[in-house]
């Protein structure tokens, strides 16, 4: 079974939260060669500007271009994102309000596991994901486990990957 791996891409003002080029590098710690697409949404021109910027580190990036998210709604965002990511797939979202807010409710939606704040990958066994979360402040590491045959939402924390610009240096936006 192959999984599609996703990377929900904030933005504010054109341009993409600094966690976007940490998910490559997640996402490659879970399948090293994995296809990774960009989802960004939103409307306009700074909408057009992220597009094309993750269009240099992603493989493909997906534009949602629509007026009832021209200010960021995770409820009305879940339910376009539920219609369109395909059975199974992993979705990263950056771990801050945003991603809070949608992460969860996305999870539900999709009758997938999910994963908080996660700041690191310990390895995957079959279809067993171990993910790494801090905890008391950072001064306990928590190790959890996932089953992600039927795909996971993981939040991750910023900061916690080094950001990879190397990965899809043609990518392609689809608009």
């Amino acid at each position: 079974m192959t999984q599609q791996v996703f990377a929900y891409i904030i933005h504010r003002e054109g341009n993409a939260d600094d966690s976007a080029l940490e998910m490559v590098t997640a996402a490659g710690k879970i399948a090293p060669d994995a296809f990774i697409t960009a989802i960004v949404a939103g409307t306009g021109g700074d909408l057009d500007a992220v597009c094309n910027e993750m269009a240099s580190s992603f493989q493909e990036v997906w534009k949602i271009d629509n007026e009832a998210l021209a200010y960021p709604n995770a409820e009305v965002l879940c339910g376009l994102l539920n219609r369109i990511l395909p059975e199974n797939s992993i979705v990263f979202i950056s771990h801050e309000h945003f991603g809070m807010d949608l992460a969860p409710g996305l999870s539900v939606k999709l009758d997938t596991g999910y994963l908080p704040d996660i700041v690191d990958f310990e390895g995957i066994e079959n279809t067993t994901l171990t993910a790494v979360r801090q905890e008391y402040s950072g001064q306990v590491s928590t190790h959890v486990t996932c089953n992600i045959s039927d795909g996971a939402v993981i939040t991750i924390r910023p900061g916690s990957f080094q950001a990879d610009e190397s990965k899809g240096a043609d990518g392609q936006a689809h608009m």
